[in-house]
């Protein structure tokens, strides 16, 4: 079923744009001080949620009607937060084969669908709560309000999916650094 916000954005409608901004704001702006790991001022993350916001304006055309709006704000507000550390000389580098955070360390693209893979084989409520920590950036708190479930719940949800995912990884190969 198609998206009629969505439909709406496509063809131009400003005032769609605008219901879209009210309803995701929030969650921009957590999704990008999550991402920034504290990097960022307040003030710098509102400029990367404005950034945000201008990007699906200019890409309107691109969004699909047919999928959940939430991943594809999530993925653009990670890459503004990604361009604001810049700005800011948080240091990011990309190279062929993978991504370096500056202390975080390096993971090759590879290891990242290996881990999507393993996510995969999760349960629905393992992968739910994985996703939305590790890809959307949203807090624990937030995850258990949004499932309908305790935080403490979620937290031992989040800690199975690890040890699932690990185990995977393990049998591929991976040391235990990178899990």
């Amino acid at each position: 079923m198609k998206d009629r916000l969505i439909l709406k954005l496509n063809n131009g409608n400003v005032r769609a744009f605008e219901q879209i901004m009210k309803k995701y704001s929030r969650y921009v702006f957590t999704v990008i001080e999550n991402h920034a790991k504290g990097f960022l001022a307040k003030e710098d993350i509102e400029e990367a949620v404005e950034d945000t916001f201008i990007s699906l304006w200019r890409h309107r055309g691109s969004v699909s009607a047919e999928l959940p709006l939430m991943p594809y704000i999530a993925a653009v507000a990670k890459n503004a937060a990604r361009n604001r550390m810049r700005t800011v000389n948080v240091k990011m580098t990309a190279s062929g084969d993978g991504v370096s955070l500056n202390d975080y360390g390096y993971i090759r693209v590879e290891t990242v669908s290996d881990i999507l893979g393993a996510a995969g084989k999760l349960n629905k409520k393992q992968y739910e709560v994985f996703i939305r920590y590790y890809f959307y950036g949203e807090a624990m708190d937030m995850i258990s309000t949004g499932m309908g479930i305790g935080e403490s719940d979620a937290r031992t949800t989040l800690h199975r999916a690890r040890e699932s995912i690990k185990g995977y990884l393990s049998e591929r190969g991976y040391s235990d650094e990178i899990v």
